[in-house]
């Protein structure tokens, strides 16, 4: 987002819920933000940036894919160890006021 016009926006509690934000119900303290446009960036945004998975290949991962595990065996054992999906490190990018909800929603599968 540009960071000369970016602006507040608020959303309902079901849209934030299941775009994966923590479904604790207190969303009072969450300051998101989103695209406006101004002679700087024209339309909102202003740069790149990338939203990443890293996925450390520990000794569970590593012996299911020597048991030619299928991806979505490999997927929950990695979430089980606490790597994040790719919408969850785009929700870091939005928390941060780097980029907007609908930017990530619609670069990432949930």
């Amino acid at each position: 987002l540009c960071s000369v016009c970016r602006k507040p926006v608020e959303y309902p509690e079901d849209v934030l819920t299941s775009a994966g934000f923590s479904q604790s119900g207190d969303f009072s303290d969450l300051k998101l933000y989103g695209p406006e446009g101004c002679d700087e960036c024209t339309r909102g945004y202003k740069g790149r940036t990338g939203v990443f998975q890293v996925m450390p290949v520990t000794e569970a991962i590593a012996e299911l894919i020597v048991q030619n595990a299928g991806q979505e065996a490999i997927e929950k054992q990695a979430l089980a160890e606490g790597v994040m999906t790719m919408r969850q490190a785009g929700l870091v990018k939005v928390r941060a006021g780097i980029t907007s909800l609908e930017e990530i929603l619609r670069v990432t599968d949930n």
